[in-house]
């Protein structure tokens, strides 16, 4: 069914084996130290043209035998590839040896689908003998955990076979050998070193054909560990940077003064909301990512449900010790997920706490702006008041000093210097200042009528608009 999008993906893939690095795991028991981790395994780093007899065990890869003893037998191979690229998706290896990896460790048609893609994917398929379909000969489990550069970015395709107890695996994802983080360019431990030492501290399970899948998911959920404490201090700092801080705790329980300058600072409230915005996302994605390392530890339960009771040739003891650390796992990733739930639900309270915050400073920038303008009418008013006063006396002096009124009487002449005001100056008065008074009380009735009209249609309720059980009582029906 994926053979199509297989051969399309082998294509547009970045295969660069100049680039990054190729590595092994191997271990193996034999007759005279079985399980014993400190000698029975090994590490070391591949050329491109060593992929192919290593994965034939030939040369220098060739099974160590003790002298007088059987050939020691192997419980896990591990080819890593660290990925170069980020889309398309890149190999630290050619296409051939990819090629001659797949069909060496049985690989399906899925395997490469799934390791190219962002999102969590999980794959298994149990395979029967083709001489007796009711006996189980191996299982196939591809995974490929969600991308978050933090947490890490890995996928596992492996083969077990059930005869042999032998699990073929091929590991490839960001900063398996590389120590810095691709992303911040931080020192970071790679994921082979802390797979390493994980795969060496439990030889009772290498025969247990779950027992990578677990280890992997072990990885994600310590560095989910690790991150979930790099964030905590991050959502404490927002809550006192915000002035509201968790239940129990008197520290911050006024709002002080940088909390006042934040409010009222344009650049400190970018700087915060970028801040809690930020390690909002980090909490959702990782949050995200954490559901669904619950639901693939559910499913490795499933799977080993499905082997016990299809094969059930597992040793007792190592299933056992299996499904407890898969339990356990479950229980981690639960707890885990609680507790990145809580930090969402405390920074969700955050961003209305800031949002709130920002909607006072506007309601305050909306209050001087609206008694600036309050100033301003008053202003305009007092201007029209005193225009409206003076307007009518300019009016008349205007008008009387037309050529059509002759103010010179028939009784003056023209030695007449010392006279300043004509006799009839009472006319200008008896004029203007009743016409004044006549014009400020047209106005102030005017006025009284309009503000009525304003308050009964815009700030009064309408009886249409009283509840009904409202109106009653106001009527006293």
């Amino acid at each position: 069914m994926f053979d199509a999008e297989r051969q399309r993906l082998l294509g547009s893939c970045i295969w660069s084996p100049n680039e990054g690095r190729l590595g092994y795991f191997e271990a193996w028991t034999d007759g005279s130290a079985a399980g014993s981790a400190a000698s029975d395994c090994r590490t070391g780093f591949l050329d491109d043209d060593e992929v192919e007899p290593w994965l034939h065990q030939q040369g220098r890869f060739s099974p160590r035998a003790r002298p007088g003893q059987a050939g020691p037998t192997m419980r896990i191979r591990l080819l890593m590839c660290e990925r170069v690229t980020w889309l398309p998706v890149g190999f630290a290896m050619s296409r051939s040896s990819f090629l001659a990896m797949e069909t060496a460790f049985r690989l399906s048609a899925e395997t490469l689908p799934i390791l190219v893609a962002n999102l969590g994917k999980q794959y298994s398929n149990l395979r029967f003998r083709a001489d007796n379909d009711s006996r189980l000969e191996s299982i196939v489990l591809t995974a490929k955990l969600p991308q978050m550069f933090q947490l890490g970015n890995l996928g596992l395709a492996m083969s077990h076979h059930l005869d042999t107890g032998t699990t073929l695996a091929f590991l490839h994802g960001w900063n398996v050998f590389s120590d810095r983080d691709h992303v911040t360019k931080e020192p970071i431990v790679p994921h082979a070193e802390s797979l390493h030492g994980v795969m060496r501290s439990a030889a009772a399970l290498w025969a247990h054909p779950l027992f990578l899948p677990t280890v992997l998911v072990r990885e994600h959920l310590s560095r989910a560990e690790a991150f979930k404490s790099h964030l905590a201090p991050k959502v404490t700092d927002i809550e006192m940077a915000l002035g509201v801080t968790k239940s129990a705790r008197l520290v911050g329980s006024e709002i002080d003064a940088s909390v006042q300058h934040m409010i009222r600072d344009d650049g400190e409230r970018l700087r915060i909301t970028a801040f809690l915005n930020t390690t909002a996302t980090d909490v959702v994605n990782m949050l995200g990512i954490l559901e669904w390392d619950l639901q693939y530890v559910k499913f490795l339960g499933r799977v080993n449900g499905d082997l016990g009771a299809l094969h059930g040739r597992i040793p007792p003891a190592a299933d056992a010790e299996l499904r407890s650390i898969v339990e356990y796992l479950e229980f981690e990733a639960l707890s885990i997920v609680s507790f990145v739930g809580a930090m969402k639900t405390r920074l969700d309270l955050q961003l209305n706490v800031l949002y709130n915050f920002i909607a006072q400073a506007g309601n305050n920038l909306n209050m001087k702006i609206a008694a600036n303008a309050g100033l301003d009418s008053t202003a305009m008013k007092t201007l029209a008041v005193v225009t409206m006063i003076f307007l009518p006396p300019t009016f008349i002096a205007t008008l009387f000093s037309m050529s059509m009124f002759d103010w010179q009487g028939s009784s003056s002449t023209a030695g007449d210097a010392d006279r300043t005001v004509v006799p009839e100056f009472w006319v200008y008065w008896a004029v203007s200042v009743p016409l004044t008074l006549a014009v400020v009380a047209g106005w102030r009735v005017w006025w009284h009528f309009q503000k009525g009209y304003y308050e009964n249609t815009y700030l009064s309720v309408k009886p249409s608009e009283v509840p009904r059980a409202r109106r009653r009582r106001s009527e006293g029906i």
